[in-house]
């Protein structure tokens, strides 16, 4: 009886060890965004440079430019970046920290409309910014993901574009509303929030977003190739040596992954405008924009077919409807915030229409299709101790492979996403494993094999328990029975029944 017991016993505990084991690898599976298991938490500073193009900084002396030459000489960069269409502000910045395409993630322009809203987001219109209808959909950005790794995580953002509002019931600390309108804050005031928010004892953060809006705002104004770029390049290099002073001064710089990057490049834009009224009729349609590089058109009813035969006319632009296969293999077809056509100028040109101010004269743009306009292209460095020192990868990354990455760097686990860390890899000193293509398919097979085998052997601990419970108590019953008939016997017999009543008051004694 003994080892049958010892048997049920040993196959409980095995059938409650694998229990427990399929218990966690199904918290392992359906991905909670929980951080894995860390001793601290890492920091990490994602900085835009707005409108640096990926080969600025070849035509520009590293002398020049010392704190962009700290991180190359220090970090990681690539060739370049293969940023989103249309190559925006908006739209990429908001590819940066979700990883998702603009057909995903919803902020397909700087400018669109929502059917649903019944109301237009416009970047200009910057308290906008705070309002979560924009950017909330259903989708986590990184400072959300960041917030779900522990309770001690927390993000701060200093005028990141698209990074200012609550997402899923979480918003990242921000400059202030009263400040945030206003891009005039100087550089170093921006840094010194990101190092407050870094170095606050109460609820300091380990993830910052910091914003510049140069060298953009000086390509338009003055041209891509302007010297007025590299002055404003300098003026970025001095604020990123700033950052390196701040961090160095507060024990920061070692402990710190810095990534540098842009949402789009820049093209001189002075082969002329097209105005697409002298094709079509001003009545027929609404468009987000009076003039850009692409213009989303809202077709009247009964007008769809007219403007697409008309605009036929217009030279020097594309004219893509939502169906078309151009917008599927760009990643903004499935949105119902896209319109029902869109058009994008030429490299070079700008659409303008009857409504454009007479004197406007951009020297320079962007927006364009970074496949066929390689100007597009942002640029991408990165510095800190995940990071190779003085290595440039040859090949490019995706402007959504930056999330991936920095979910990595931060050991979070990463929400669906449309990036990849196969090529990104390449840049950290201890790169991740690849997974194989099919791995969610293998870990399915295995927890399901693993579940129908926790099954079996239930089963048949079940059964042999019930076995072994049957046959105790028949045995029990059967000693009850003989040691019955045993006693009553001994009974009749006087010197039996002294002996017992002698146990009897021994044990009343007893008590």
């Amino acid at each position: 009886m003994l080892h049958i017991t010892l048997t049920i016993m040993m196959l409980t505990s095995l059938s409650k060890a694998i229990l427990l084991s399929f218990v966690i690898n199904c918290f392992d599976m359906f991905d909670f965004g929980h951080a894995r298991p860390i001793q601290k938490v890492p920091n990490l500073i994602l900085i835009s440079v707005d409108g640096m193009r990926f080969d600025y900084l070849q035509s520009i002396r590293n002398d020049q430019l010392p704190s962009f030459a700290y991180f190359k000489n220090h970090g990681s960069s690539v060739k370049y970046v293969r940023n989103v269409f249309p190559s925006v502000t908006y739209p990429n910045h908001m590819s940066i920290i979700s990883g998702l395409y603009p057909e995903s993630h919803g902020v397909v322009h700087n400018v669109f409309a929502d059917e649903f809203l019944n109301d237009t987001f416009h970047y200009d219109y910057f308290f906008q910014n705070f309002d979560s209808r924009w950017f909330d959909n259903g989708e986590d950005v990184i400072y959300v993901t960041n917030k779900k790794g522990s309770g001690t995580r927390d993000t701060g953002s200093a005028l990141w574009p698209t990074g200012l509002t609550i997402i899923k019931g979480i918003q990242p600390r921000t400059i202030g509303r009263a400040f945030s309108g206003n891009m005039s804050l100087s550089y170093r005031q921006r840094v010194d929030y990101i190092i407050d928010w870094f170095t606050d004892e109460k609820r300091p953060v380990n993830l910052g977003l910091l914003y510049f809006d140069e060298p953009d705002e000086a390509g338009h104004k003055f041209g891509a190739e302007s010297p007025e770029i590299t002055k404003a390049i300098k003026r970025v290099d001095a604020a990123l040596g700033y950052l390196i002073k701040r961090l160095n001064e507060t024990d920061l710089l070692r402990s710190t992954n810095i990534i540098l990057t842009a949402d789009h490049g820049m093209i001189s834009t002075e082969k002329g405008l097209v105005n697409i009224d002298t094709c079509i009729d001003s009545k027929w349609y609404t468009s987000n924009r009076d003039h850009d590089t692409v213009l989303f058109i809202y077709p009247k009813e009964g007008f769809h077919a007219k403007i697409l035969d008309g605009l036929q006319r217009c030279s020097n632009i594309y004219v893509y409807t939502k169906e078309s296969e151009q917008l599927k293999n760009m990643h903004l077809q499935n949105n119902y915030r896209v319109p029902p056509i869109v058009l994008e100028a030429k490299a070079g040109y700008y659409i303008v229409t009857n409504r454009t101010p007479k004197d406007y004269n951009p020297k320079g743009g962007h927006g364009y299709d970074p496949e066929k306009v390689q100007e597009m292209r942002p640029f991408f460095m990165a510095s800190g101790p995940s990071f190779k020192s003085n290595f440039t990868h040859i090949n490019p990354i995706h402007i959504v492979d930056i999330y991936p990455l920095m979910c990595e760097i931060l050991k979070l686990k990463p929400a669906p996403n449309n990036g990849s860390l196969h090529e990104i890899r390449e840049l950290l000193i201890s790169p991740p494993a690849e997974q194989p293509a099919n791995f969610k398919e293998k870990l399915f097979e295995t927890t399901g094999i693993t579940f129908f085998v926790i099954i079996v052997l239930s089963t048949l601990v079940g059964g042999i328990y019930c076995i072994g419970a049957i046959r105790q108590s028949r045995i029990t019953a059967r000693k009850r029975r003989v040691f019955g008939r045993v006693t009553s016997s001994l009974r009749d017999f006087p010197a039996a029944k002294a002996l017992l009543q002698s146990d009897e008051d021994e044990g009343s004694d007893d008590l």
